[in-house]
């Protein structure tokens, strides 16, 4: 015998050495579906959009605060010619709704005596001062309540945020569960087809000796086709709800993507049940932070902030406005004391307040709408809650049930086996009990599925998915 080469027998080592390119891929878990959807569902992202546009409100509201420079510059002729120049750096503030100036102003040419506070030095008049809302506006303003409302509505826009991902969440879980039973369906199908192609030749042998009779080989082939067909709708089920789960599993640019039958698991996690102590903590901490209970709660902070600032306007203005200035001193052209100093108060008395009484009514109105809103949204996470629970209990009674019906259904096809190679039975009955079992196995996964449906359900629900799913 010719003994391979030096040449040949290290390639074939090389060959060992090199990582195969057949290894089975990783099954996709769940969590790697759930983790996508945070950075390529469109859902989530159009909401993140929304937070990104309160920030621009906000940054918007924070506008009525900002630092402006005014000024004007007049000549005048005729009997009394002169120039007149002012410039001003005014900045409201959200301190007592205050606000603040300080200015240059330079003046030449001859005044009227009526208008001699128009007169300064030769080199100008640096100007400051004030004002201070005593009363109305002193508390609430329109810019510090649009700057309030502002940070309070990108705050509902995460909470928006979090009820789509909760219901993304669900939806994904549920699709995942799909398709993880559509795949374990198809394999207790093929394995079906296996026993029947297995005993094929078996039999073949059998009818040529006599041992069984022709109708028994037909029997069989009638059984190969019949699970071949329930094969075909086995695959396209399977391709259907990789075509759904592809919804929310997407490469980075969102492209979708349906996964392999290579990467299924191999079969569904142990399933458990909740503890009722467990429950009520997680039924207690959805009822508070379930993102739409926390989203009425802003809009009912919002309207308080609106009655707030509607009750501020029904009340009297009343402003000091204080105001100082210097010359500057150029020699001996020197005309007045160079400093100055004076204080006003200005005040408005509405003597209606109907527009202020009407839009206080109606924010009332609106706070107990949303108040009665806020206890029906309770509520119906209570009933959710107690329902997802009963569907979980009664998956796991039904699974209970399913796995002991089909221990009864494997042990009889194994007996009806055993009789049929004994010549005590007919491969028709063997067929029946082999297609019985696999039925009650089909239905296992059926309640399998069910199960973990349910449990995204409760996961959804009371908020497991922002927590961790530990009982």
């Amino acid at each position: 015998m010719k003994l391979p080469g030096r040449h040949a027998i290290f390639s074939l080592l090389l060959l060992l050495a090199l990582p195969s390119s057949a290894e089975a891929p990783q099954p996709l878990a769940l969590t790697e579906v759930l983790q996508n959807l945070e950075k390529t569902f469109p859902v989530i992202l159009l909401a993140t959009r929304e937070i990104r546009k309160a920030e621009f409100d906000i940054l918007s509201a924070q506008g009525a605060f900002d630092l402006a420079l005014k000024g004007s510059a007049t000549n005048q002729s005729g009997y009394y010619d002169s120039n007149r120049f002012e410039t001003n750096l005014e900045k409201p503030t959200s301190i007592w709704g205050t606000s603040f100036f300080a200015g240059y102003r330079f003046s030449q040419g001859e005044f009227p005596d009526y208008y001699g506070e128009r007169r300064t030095n030769s080199a100008g008049e640096i100007r400051f001062g004030g004002r201070i809302p005593l009363w109305r506006d002193r508390s609430v303003d329109q810019g510090r309540l649009e700057l309030k409302q502002n940070e309070i509505q990108k705050q509902i826009a995460g909470n928006i945020l979090d009820e789509q991902r909760l219901q993304v969440f669900r939806d994904a879980t549920a699709s995942y569960w799909n398709w993880l039973a559509s795949g374990k369906r198809l394999r207790i199908l093929q394995n079906l087809l296996t026993i029947a192609t297995a005993r094929q030749e078996q039999i073949r042998k059998r009818v040529k000796l006599g041992d069984l009779p022709a109708i028994e080989e037909k029997e069989n082939d009638r059984a190969i086709l019949a699970r071949r067909e329930q094969i075909t709708a086995a695959e396209r089920l399977l391709q259907k709800s990789a075509l759904y789960l592809s919804l929310y599993f997407r490469t980075e640019d969102g492209k979708m993507i349906a996964p392999r039958e290579e990467k299924l698991p191999a079969d569904f996690p142990p399933e458990g049940a909740v503890r009722i102590s467990a429950f009520e903590a997680d039924k207690a901490f959805a009822l508070e932070h379930r993102p739409e209970v926390k989203r009425i709660l802003k809009e009912i902070e919002m309207e308080h902030n609106a009655l707030a600032f509607h009750e501020n306007q029904r009340s009297p203005q009343l402003d000091l406005i204080l105001r100082g200035s210097r010359d500057i001193q150029t020699g001996t052209n020197f005309r007045r004391d160079p400093w100055e100093g004076d204080f006003a108060l200005v005040f408005n008395i509405p003597l209606q307040t109907r527009k202020q009484d009407g839009k206080i009514g109606g924010t009332e109105q609106k706070i107990e709408i949303l108040k009665t809103k806020l206890s029906y949204q309770k509520d119906r996470i209570s009933i959710e809650a107690n329902e997802a629970l009963i569907m979980l209990e009664n998956a796991l009674k039904r699974m209970a049930i399913i796995k002991e019906e089909l221990s009864v259904a494997e042990n009889l096809a194994k007996a009806e086996k055993t009789r049929f190679d004994l010549g005590d039975s007919t491969l028709l009955i063997v067929n029946l009990r082999e297609q019985a079992a696999a039925e009650v196995a089909l239905r296992l996964v059926g309640a399998e599925m069910d199960y973990w449906v349910a449990q995204a359900d409760y996961d959804a629900i009371l908020m497991r998915y922002f927590r961790g799913k530990g009982n």
